[in-house]
Formats: structure tokens, sequence, C-alpha cells
């Protein structure tokens, strides 16, 4: 009889298979197995590895070698908020390990089931990353979807497991750092979503200014015994603006910091209180000010953060316009186009054959530029 155990799946962004070792488990497909949909569906069921992630004990994470993330279905999960709150701690923590992975959402999650040789299926996704794994594992996946199969990224799973201890023991050393809206400010701010990028980073900010000032500030104060001064410091009187002007004097923070902090708390205000729209630059040193502020927490904490973790996602790069995203034909390397599918032609475009439907009220008319409406 066979037994099969319920699960909790998360598929983020982006997409990778996570191997055992980089020679015998190495993926082999051809164009020809996506064309004809016959490459090796088993492998995208099975597990890789096994870890210690300080889930609800006594399990281990699960990491499955088509890049999906498992947690037991048990009681500490029956809510979507803790499900979201524990692989959200897991992805900030190999985020900060240097290995890059985004956020979850709902949409990202999927009920399972694993066997007892460790193979596992999507039973019921809720977003469109789950159900592109559930239908690449079941072979239902369209042409599409099926060509994320032909020399897809990887990573081992080694790796993975490394990047989160060593961003696990720096968020550890951080009890007030949330890891779900660190985590989510660098996904919003990779995918340009600026504001939420803002939002979050500034608020991942504050937590870390009030852990420095607390073990700078306050901790220093209860050595002395004037009265009622360490309960001043540590009330909540002190904003923002005032912790990291006395940490700017005490040089626990840089004039770069300093600076940047001031112009990221006006952008902010800005936002908050007219609806004034931040921009991206204002994200990118938001997410600058915040990796500061991180390393200065752990040099306190006599840790060394790699920063170039992080710093190398915040690289100021020439913007791309919607525009430029679409490529032309005279534009594309041709050279270096391997596979291609033709796309079928509509009205309008040149080689189109046939009747279609056409209207005068749809039809485009060419405007005359001197023509005026008043």
């Amino acid at each position: 009889m066979s037994v099969t155990v319920p699960i909790y799946i998360a598929n983020p962004s982006p997409f990778r298979l996570i191997l055992r070792d980089d020679e015998s488990d190495a993926w082999m497909c051809t164009i020809q197995q996506i064309n004809s949909n016959s490459y090796d569906y088993v492998k995208l069921h099975r597990t890789s590895k096994f870890f210690d992630a300080e889930i609800a004990k006594p399990f281990p994470l699960c990491v499955a070698y088509d890049g999906s993330f498992i947690l037991p279905a048990i009681r500490e999960y029956s809510s979507l908020e803790a499900t979201l709150s524990e692989y959200n701690r897991i992805f900030a923590s190999i985020l900060l390990g240097g290995v890059y992975i985004e956020s979850v959402e709902q949409q990202d999650l999927s009920r399972g089931e694993m066997t007892e040789v460790g193979y596992f299926r999507h039973v019921q996704s809720f977003g469109r990353n789950g159900l592109l794994h559930q239908e690449l594992g079941n072979k239902n996946a369209g042409s599409n979807d099926r060509i994320k199969l032909l020399d897809p990224p990887t990573i081992l799973a080694s790796e993975i497991e490394s990047a989160y201890l060593y961003g696990a023991r720096i968020l550890k050393s951080i009890e007030n750092l949330s890891p779900s809206l660190l985590v989510t400010g660098f996904t919003n701010y990779i995918n340009r979503q600026t504001k939420e990028s803002l939002t979050h980073s500034w608020i991942s900010i504050e937590q870390l200014l009030d852990h420095i000032w607390h073990f700078v500030v306050v901790a220093e104060s209860k050595n002395e015994h004037i009265h009622k001064r360490s309960k001043f410091l540590a009330s909540q009187q002190w904003t923002a603006a005032h912790k990291s002007e006395l940490l700017f004097q005490k040089d626990i923070i840089s004039d770069k910091t300093y600076d940047n902090l001031s112009s990221v708390r006006d952008e902010r205000n800005k936002f908050i209180h007219r609806g004034t729209e931040p921009s991206f630059e204002s994200a990118n040193a938001s997410l600058s000010v915040l990796v500061d502020l991180l390393v200065c927490a752990c040099k306190l904490r006599g840790m060394d953060y790699e920063r170039n973790n992080l710093d190398c996602y915040l690289i100021k790069r020439k913007s791309k316009s919607f525009q430029s995203i679409i490529g032309r034909v005279n534009e594309i390397e041709w050279s270096k186009v391997q596979y291609w599918k033709m796309i079928h032609k509509i009205p309008g475009e040149e080689g189109w054959e046939g009747d279609f439907e056409n209207f005068e009220d749809i039809t485009l008319h060419p405007i005359n530029p001197d023509s005026s409406n008043g």
C-alpha cells in the first residue's frame, strides 16, 4: 500500500532547477523532447535535499529538483500568514546569503503530497508560478512554458543550504528586522515596483535604526545613574530623523549614509503625505541605506557581513524603456537565435491572406497634425 503525506509547496522566482550534484544530476533535455513532450517528467517530481532550516521541529526543509521549496502540512503552517512568513524568512536568509531569490505571495503557493520514496506532486496550485511547475511535472504545459526546460539555470542544493545558513545567522543577530519586508523590498526593486520597494525598505531601515539605537545609545545609558535617562532614550519620542542625527554625531553611520537617509526620508514623506510618485533612483538609494545599516548592525554584533551579496543588485544600470524591451525584427541578432516557431499572421500584417471581419468604426485613420479641436 502506497503512503503519501500532505505538503505545502512554494515556487519562488526565478525559475531554476536544484541539483544534488554537478555531474550525475545534470538536466538533459533536447528541443525535440520539448516539442514532442517527451522530456523526463519524473525527475521534475523528485526531491533533491532535506536540510535543517529551523522550521517547526523536528522537520527539515525540503528543496526539490524542479526548484520547489517544501514544508510539511502541519498545524504550525495551517494559516496562510504562517506559511508565507516561514517561506519568506527562508528566502530572506537565502538572499542575504548571496543567492538571488524573490519573496512569495499566496499565488506562489500550492498544496501537494509526497511519497515515502521522496517524490512529490502539486495537487492544488493557487497562481501562475505553482501552476507552471504543476503543468511541467504533469506534461500538460504548452510549448511556450516547456521551452523553459531547454538549458534552464541550475544551482546545487548545497549552495542553497550554505546561503541559507549564512543569511539565517545574520537575521538572528538582528531580532527586530522583518525578513518578509527585507526580501520583498528587493523583489519589488528588481521588478521595478518603485512605490512598493520604497515602502518596504523604509520600514526595514527604521527597524535597523531602532536596533542600532538600542545597541549603542540605550544600552550605554543603562550604565549611568541619571534619573529616568535610560527610560527617556528608549521611549517612542525619538523619530528616525532624531536617531540618525545622533548616530551620525557619534560616528556610528557615515556622511554618505546620513545624506542618503535624509534624502530617502524626504522621498518617503512626499509619497506618504502627498502621493508623489517616488523615482526608481530613490528606491535604489533606500536599499543602499538599508545595506549600510545592515553592515553597521552586524559590525556592532562582531560580524562582518559580505555586503556585495546585496549590493550587486543595486549597481546602477542604464534603465530600459518599455519600447526598448520589445524587439523589432531588424534589431534581433539572428545569428544567436537557435530555435523559433512561427507566429500566426493577423489581418493588417504583411503576409496575411484571406477574409476577415472588417468594421469602419474600428479602422484606424491618419490624423492631420494641423487639425485642431478648438
